[in-house]
């Protein structure tokens, strides 16, 4: 059983795909499992994927941004060419029985060439609004699992509302190991702020113009997209 992940190369996209990898291997207990990953290269999500017992392929991954860049020009000609070309030497070594998507730019010249060989490809979709990579995979897609129940866009008829896969470990988490990690005095309520991808600029501005203010009355964790 071969099984090849995909996905743009963000915390967002990978640590879905650690989330589902560890429950798979915990349903299916046969010795036959093999992960991949096939993606963009990133040196941060590779280790962690590499502790999680992939095999993994990188390839070359270009953005189609939808304003003028020159930068499109070099995606469009070179780099997303390059990278279907990639995609479809390492599928067809690999030969997965399906594949699953995250998402991102640096999914869908895999996707692209499942369709081609005829690989079925199941889709996972955090937001409400999808984006680019996700909504062009979807037209060839088997199911499509999303997270809430007004996500837009996709074939009611091929989608499946799941929730976001998270990891075990978050929800076992240790009060006494947070106020040694965080260093918190548990003195004042404490204000989570969480946030990233396009989202993560205006927040990590906001939190920056209130922090003196706050910090008098809390205490702060953030986590800086």
């Amino acid at each position: 059983m071969k099984i090849l992940f995909t996905g743009g190369g963000s915390g967002g996209h990978v640590f879905p795909i650690v989330a589902i990898a560890r429950e798979i291997r915990r349903i299916y207990t046969k010795k036959d499992l093999e992960f991949y990953y096939l993606g963009p290269k990133d040196e941060f999500w590779l280790i962690m994927l590499n502790q999680e017992d992939f095999k993994i392929k990188t390839i070359i991954s270009g953005k189609i941004r939808r304003y003028f860049s020159y930068q499109n020009f070099i995606d469009i000609l070179f780099k997303i060419p390059f990278g279907f070309l990639q995609s479809i030497f390492l599928i067809l070594i690999i030969r997965p029985q399906l594949i699953f998507s995250k998402g991102g730019s640096g999914s869908i010249s895999v996707t692209y060439c499942a369709k081609f060989l005829g690989i079925p490809v199941f889709l996972h979709e955090s937001d409400i609004a999808p984006g680019l990579s996700n909504r062009v995979t979807s037209k060839w897609a088997k199911k499509i699992f999303i997270s809430f129940p007004k996500t837009e866009y996709f074939d009611p008829a091929k989608t499946i509302l799941v929730g976001n896969p998270i990891r075990k470990e978050l929800l076992e988490g240790d009060k006494k190991a947070a106020g040694d990690l965080f260093d918190l005095t548990f003195q004042k309520p404490i204000i989570l702020f969480l946030g990233g991808s396009q989202g993560a600029e205006a927040l990590n501005d906001f939190v920056l113009n209130i922090l003196n203010d706050f910090l008098k009355e809390f205490e702060l964790i953030h986590v800086c997209g």
